[in-house]
């Protein structure tokens, strides 16, 4: 099998649902399998796009060879296909459904895709496992001769679970007209408290004032967000803001003007600094970058009916208004992606937490932050320690706790790093991690010595126990290496990456901290005796 990204575009064809009759039938499929906890969906159209004019030109044998040999499938024959995701949490869950045009068995699926494995049954629920490497197992269900589904474990028997009414978002999904061939919806209520949370610790570096503070207007009065592609004479893509009130729309509107008068005027600068006034040519081109900002931000001002915002760009495949719309928004894409990743490292930093709270109640103990032999030599991490603790009880099981982290078994595994312990943003070397116990004489983990939480007299909540370096301090994960800390001598240097870290502390939260913080607070933080008052 190819590598986890490759093994699961694979398989997401592989769960194309029937075809329903109509669009109708398909949005009712769809509502009928969403769970309560969806906080967005991502909807394609296969077969659809494939009958489309626009479309004769593209290589659909090629499609459908490939989808066949590959998967046993033909791609272009699914109606519908819908990726749900729920509500970030320890571990990333999703389901997708799919709805074929025509009838479809399992047996006609490539037999790499689920290896030896035979179907399986979970209190009557008959399903097949599929092991991606070094991903999570995913389970595959036929619903109908038309339908499957597949994904975490979990939230596929959420799919089935009967409901008595469909959820506010599930009825928004369901009562969308199916003319685009691609559509992107997200519910931004469940997620507004973390992004209301995240958008004012990004550095000004990183996010300027004037777009953080429209980017949280948008956050506090958006109350669903869509994307959606549409292949036509015109080929539209479309962002949509709806509020819940037509005051939360008046901010919306707002809002998004001055982001896109603000990308408007960054990107004005930029091409302009690039360009030599001096020559005709060069005026010549900055009167081109005056005209045809203009013409973009025309192309951009939201139209609103009730209350609902759209920005629509026609012909979106003509490369000069991809670029100048590009560059007007790639400030607010940046940042935007720049969060989502800090967020997902964040929920790293709060499955780790959990795992040494979890380990003290097992052992009435933190681990040390080394495994000691018997001659006092350091021999695996505490990443390995906890592993039982973030579901891989089966990879720790397979470690010789006797051994040291570099003997020729334990070395082969430092490719088996779990994703909890892999960063969204930091390139490191494979099998190195930057989620790192501070460790020195006066810190919360020690070297050689277990800690109690009654040790911790600072509190808590007032004591870091795991930080995220910079990703050239990144270490092998099952190491005994972390960041090192002398309190009288206290060095900064490769903990914060673009202005910022974040700490798990000892109650198992996480919090932000920024470059600018002081460093006598910083060193209060990192002592879990210290006496010190920490305000932060």
């Amino acid at each position: 099998m190819r590598n986890w990204a490759c093994s699961l575009l694979s398989v997401l064809p592989l769960v194309l649902v029937p075809s329903v009759s109509s669009h109708a039938q398909q949005s009712q499929v769809t509502v009928k399998h969403m769970p309560d906890s969806t906080i967005a969906v991502v909807s394609l159209w296969p077969n659809q796009l494939a009958a489309k004019p626009r479309m004769q030109l593209a290589p659909l044998e090629v499609i459908t060879a490939v989808g066949l040999e590959q998967v046993g499938i033909d791609p272009l024959q699914i109606a519908r296909m819908d990726l749900m995701i729920p509500m970030p949490g320890m571990e990333p869950l999703f389901g997708c459904l799919v709805q074929m045009s025509v009838p479809f068995d399992l047996s006609q699926l490539n037999p790499d895709l689920l290896g030896d494995q035979a179907q399986q049954s979970d209190a009557g629920f008959e399903y097949y496992a599929i092991s991606i490497p070094r991903g999570p197992e995913l389970w595959l269900h036929q619903i109908d001769p038309k339908t499957a589904i597949f994904g975490s474990p979990i939230f596929v028997k959420q799919m089935l679970a009967e409901r008595a009414a469909p959820s506010q978002f599930a009825a928004v999904v369901g009562k969308i007209e199916s003319q685009q061939d691609a559509m992107i919806l997200l519910s931004v209520e469940p997620i507004r408290p973390m992004l209301l949370q995240i958008l004012p610790s990004i550095p000004p570096q990183n996010l300027p004032p004037p777009v953080a503070q429209d980017l949280m207007g948008i956050s506090s009065n958006a109350q669903f967000l869509a994307i959606r592609a549409m292949i036509d004479e015109q080929d539209r893509l479309q962002l949509v803001l709806t509020g819940a009130t037509a005051a939360d729309t008046d901010d919306l509107e707002t809002h998004l003007n001055n982001l896109i008068g603000f990308g408007e005027e960054v990107f004005v600068t930029q091409a302009k600094a690039q360009v030599d006034d001096s020559t005709r040519t060069g005026a010549a081109l900055q009167q081109y970058i005056d005209r045809i900002s203009a013409v973009v931000v025309d192309t951009l001002t939201p139209t609103r009916n009730g209350n609902r915002l759209a920005v629509e760009v026609s012909h979106f495949n003509n490369v000069s208004i991809v670029g100048a719309v590009v560059g007007m928004l790639l400030p607010a894409v940046q940042s935007a992606r720049f969060a989502a990743r800090r967020m997902q490292s964040s929920n790293n930093l709060k499955q780790i937490g959990l795992a040494m709270h979890n380990f003290e109640s097992a052992y009435r103990r933190l681990p040390a932050t080394a495994g000691i032999d018997d001659n006092g030599k350091p021999m695996l991490s505490w990443r390995v320690a906890i592993l039982p603790f973030i579901e891989q009880g089966n990879l720790y099981n397979r470690f010789h706790m006797d051994e040291p982290w570099d003997s020729e078994h334990n070395l082969a595994l430092l490719e088996e790093m779990p994703e909890t312990y892999r960063h969204p943003d930091k390139p490191t070397k494979p099998g190195y991690t930057v989620y790192q116990a501070p460790v020195g004489e006066e810190t919360l983990l020690r070297l050689k010595e277990p800690t109690r939480f009654a040790d911790i007299t600072d509190g808590l909540s007032n004591t870091i126990m795991i930080v995220e370096t910079a990703a050239e301090a990144a270490v092998p994960w099952t190491a005994p290496q972390d960041y090192e800390v002398d309190i009288e001598n206290l060095s900064t240097d490769n903990l914060f990456y673009k202005g910022l870290t974040q700490a798990v502390l000892g109650d198992g939260s996480v919090q932000t901290l920024a470059e600018s913080i002081d460093i006598e607070t910083l060193k209060a933080l990192f002592t879990r005796a210290g006496g010190e008052i920490v305000q932060f």
